[in-house]
């Protein structure tokens, strides 16, 4: 998977575990998860917070265990909304998880630093779509990629407004996160 603001995503974690993961029913893949603990997220991200992630592209690798890391993430399929006073900034189980076991699915904060993308569509729906990437901070040094398509009858209903902006406090949920490099820090 190809983000065209690749450099400009970077999280700084401590890689904690490899799970090899299982060998797809068609026998020619399996999908590793890794679990890594993020170091420079926002101050809404309890110490000690653990995500969960699915390295679908085969991107890490596992002599990096137990090393400080650099990873690059892109939030897919996602739905996003305008955060209301007072803003957050970093990672927070959902509703469904529990801060005592690795997050899969956290709800993300963050502000919008770059708008790389976004196209809203009318024409061939009876409904508006939008295609958007976004480059998010989510720390004072950190930032993450968002690729997503969003569907409704008034998108402005959805996010919270007509067409958001760099600079904009957002909230990110339901989110696949996909880690598209790990890069060892030299310490």
């Amino acid at each position: 998977m190809r983000f065209s603001a690749l450099d400009r995503i970077h999280l700084r974690c401590r890689y904690e575990q490899f799970i090899p993961g299982e060998l797809h029913e068609d026998g020619r893949r399996y999908l590793p998860g890794i679990i890594v603990t993020p170091l420079n997220a926002g101050p809404d991200t309890h110490p000690g917070t653990r995500l969960w992630l699915v390295d679908r592209h085969h991107r890490v690798d596992p002599a990096l265990v137990g090393q400080t890391t650099t990873v690059r993430l892109l939030c897919a399929l996602s739905t996003i909304r305008l955060q209301t006073p007072p803003f957050r900034i970093g990672f927070v189980p959902s509703s469904d998880e529990s801060l005592h076991q690795p997050l899969s699915n956290p709800i993300i904060y963050g502000r919008i630093s770059d708008v790389l993308e976004w196209e809203v569509q009318r024409a061939q729906l009876p409904f508006e779509t939008l295609y958007t990437e976004l480059v998010i901070r989510v720390g004072e040094a950190a930032t993450i990629g968002l690729r997503t398509t969003l569907s409704a009858p008034h998108l402005a209903d959805l996010i919270g407004c007509e067409r958001l902006t760099s600079g904009d406090w957002i909230e990110i949920n339901r989110s696949r996160i996909d880690i598209l490099a790990c890069i060892r820090q030299v310490e």
